[in-house]
């Protein structure tokens, strides 16, 4: 009798080698590009394409609420496919189609195609997002898991501290179009380079284990079916979160102009979010590790809402003090919401269930990042919008800590 093949082959107790930290460095690197250009790179030229559309900043941002929608569709579509594809293709794929949409990009004429074009930049975004990342990983690591996943998504702050900066000073020598045309050649560049590091047997498991060995690693495993309450408490907080993160994040760029920054600060400021992020990943990937991963998110989502407010109610030195605090809450809160998801619905259907909570991110997220340019709009500042996140955030780390003494009786 054939049986099917896994998404995983089984977990050894075996320390992870050289060639498993090789794939998280491949995924940090892709992480870095795509991430970097399309979450923080391109919001780096709204002053330029605010200008020469003549549009709105609520219609402008509404491109990334399109963007948002479709990386989650294309998260619970990746989570399906890595049944029968590698993730590792996915990737390659994910780079090719970014480059070829980058070109595109920069000869957009109206905000009706830079739509259409967020939707394929979605779909870049997803392949190389916390589905593989997180299949990849749990495939590969049967220790540290928490630690390499933190490490790989630490290519998102990476690229979006290194490229506003870049694109900020691009454009003081040129006009926006031929700097995204100059951009669409790294995810080329990169292929060669992450083809060579994501090497070696497949990730997925694919032709390497029976379906039974996985039955076999989830009963053994002690994973924790979620009652409706749990799981109740866990999309409520993951919503608040990525609404309100995003919300803060991809409106930044142009809060602080609007504060008083010029571009080159503006893109400084955004800097000090995602190297605060940076760092933060790993540390609180290590503080999971040691105190558990809802713990470290409850205190990540604090952290969180501590920026938030002084950004939101700060002067100059509240505000950059606002940065950090945004930054290392932030950091926590990405990593740790898909490691808690991950171990919440470990087993055969994991990336199902890993891209379903993706859509439902991305529906936050989106819903966040139009909100705050539409309050704006509406009433000429981001405070009114930002004070409501700041109440979400809150919501989100009262139903966290709920969320953990839920477990806790279970």
């Amino acid at each position: 009798m054939t049986t099917a093949t896994p998404l995983f082959r089984p977990s050894t107790s075996s320390p992870p080698c050289l060639r498993d930290w090789g794939m998280i460095a491949g995924l940090l690197l892709v992480m870095t590009a795509c991430h970097g250009v399309i979450s923080a790179g391109l919001p780096a030229l709204d002053k330029a394409i605010l200008a020469d559309l003549h549009i709105g900043r609520g219609a402008l941002k509404l491109r990334e609420s399109i963007f948002l929608m479709s990386s989650g569709l294309s998260g619970l579509m990746i989570g399906f496919i890595c049944m029968h594809v590698r993730p590792s293709r996915i990737v390659l794929a994910g780079l090719v189609l970014l480059s070829g949409t980058l070109t595109a990009y920069a000869h957009a004429s109206s905000i009706g195609e830079i739509y259409a074009l967020y939707v394929l930049l979605g779909l870049s975004f997803a392949s190389s997002h916390v589905v593989i990342v997180v299949l990849m990983v749990r495939a590969r690591f049967a220790t540290l898991r928490t630690l390499a996943t933190s490490i790989a998504l630490s290519g998102t702050s990476i690229g979006a501290a290194i490229f506003p900066s870049l694109i900020v000073r691009a454009l003081e020598h040129t006009d926006w179009r031929s700097v995204v045309q100059a951009v669409a050649l790294l995810p080329l560049l990169l292929v060669p380079v992450t083809l060579w590091l994501l090497r070696g047997p497949a990730p997925s498991g694919i032709d390497e284990a029976p379906r039974a060995s996985i039955e076999t690693e989830i009963t053994t495993a002690g994973t924790t079916r979620l009652s409706k309450p749990a799981t109740a408490l866990l999309m409520v907080a993951t919503f608040g979160t990525f609404f309100a993160s995003t919300s803060f994040l991809l409106n930044m760029f142009l809060y602080l102009q609007d504060k008083g920054f010029d571009a080159r600060e503006a893109a400084s400021g955004m800097s000090v979010v995602f190297l605060t992020g940076l760092v933060g990943k790993v540390a609180i990937g290590a503080a999971a590790e040691r105190w558990g991963s809802s713990r470290v998110w409850n205190t990540a989502q604090l952290l969180l809402l501590a920026g938030a407010l002084a950004l939101t109610f700060g002067g100059t030195l509240a505000m950059i003090a606002g940065l950090v605090l945004l930054g290392a809450g932030w950091a926590g809160c990405y990593v740790l919401t898909q490691v808690v998801i991950a171990n919440s619905f470990a087993g055969p259907r994991l990336g199902q269930m890993t891209g379903a909570f993706i859509v439902f991110e991305a529906i936050a997220s989106g819903s966040g990042v139009w909100f705050a340019g539409y309050t704006y709009d509406l009433f000429g500042s981001y405070r009114p919008g930002f004070i409501a996140c700041c109440a979400l955030v809150a919501i989100s780390a009262a139903a966290t800590f709920l969320f953990r003494r839920t477990l806790k009786r279970i």
